[in-house]
């Protein structure tokens, strides 16, 4: 029987509670659920709150390298750079970065919360340039916070038409109903299923927008077990009952097309 392929487009590196935690919870949670790729950020929190209780703060610079370190060291990761756009200016460091080690980067990641800034902020609009220079998707988490709303990402979109961004829970703690709206308005929005309930794909593809969407799951931000979840499970197991065509566009084909992910990187 052919092996499943099942691409996690939405994980993270960090200090949760250490580094050396963090990354085995990764490295053996993926190989125990069978998970084929991954895409993975250094978490780049730029203010510590108490709801944030493991962050430590860590320069984009700095986490970026530890990712590069990690995903040349471990077959099988790829990375998006963290970027931090309210406290740190050094876009042309970012980009002689991105420049050297193109071949592992698959995009950037933008956390609004994080950074109490809004994608719609005029601070990121350097980090769009740098998008567009190397051909990069931009991963931006959505909640219904007052930083992260999807309709600053969708208006966000609408401005640059020529990048390809996604919405990373397709609006955390909602039922994604905004979110998958804003999905079928922009045709260069894509969202991903960190935290998503399955039951929300049933109104997405009655939307006409279920071919937009990847998987993706936070791993691992409860540890190695955060792939035992039952909303993990459920994927994982299709219990959707989603057909061989519509189960491989949402569990691998797709986050291979929009972040550049070769076939190769997957043997």
């Amino acid at each position: 029987m052919k092996k499943r392929i099942i691409i996690d487009a939405h994980t993270h590196l960090g200090y949760w509670p250490t580094l050396s935690e963090a990354i085995n919870d990764l490295v053996y949670s993926n190989e125990d659920f069978n998970i084929s790729y991954s895409l993975i950020s250094f978490d780049g929190t730029e203010f510590k709150d108490d709801s944030n209780r493991r962050a430590r703060l860590v320069k984009q610079l700095e986490g970026s390298k530890k990712c590069l370190k990690f995903v040349k060291e471990h077959k099988h990761f790829g990375m998006l750079v963290w970027i931090r756009p309210h406290l740190e200016k050094n876009y042309e460091e970012i980009d002689n970065f991105i420049s050297k080690h193109r071949e592992y980067i698959h995009g950037l990641k933008f956390h609004p919360y994080c950074s109490r800034l809004r994608v719609s902020d005029p601070r990121l609009n350097p980090y769009f340039e740098i998008a567009r220079k190397y051909n990069l998707p931009i991963l931006v988490h959505t909640a219904v916070d007052t930083y992260s709303k999807i309709k600053y990402l969708e208006k966000v979109a609408n401005k640059n038409k020529d990048l390809i961004f996604v919405a990373a829970h397709l609006e955390l703690s909602s039922d994604n109903k905004e979110a998958l709206q804003a999905l079928k308005r922009c045709p260069n929005l894509y969202g991903d299923t960190a935290w998503v309930n399955p039951s929300s794909l049933f109104e997405a593809k009655k939307l006409g927008v279920f071919n937009k969407i990847m998987f993706g799951t936070d791993n691992p931000i409860d540890g190695y077990d955060t792939l035992n979840n039952p909303i993990y499970q459920d994927y994982l197991n299709n219990s959707m009952r989603l057909n061989r065509k519509d189960y491989d566009n949402l569990m691998y084909k797709l986050a291979m097309k929009i972040y550049g992910i070769k076939k190769e990187e997957l043997d």
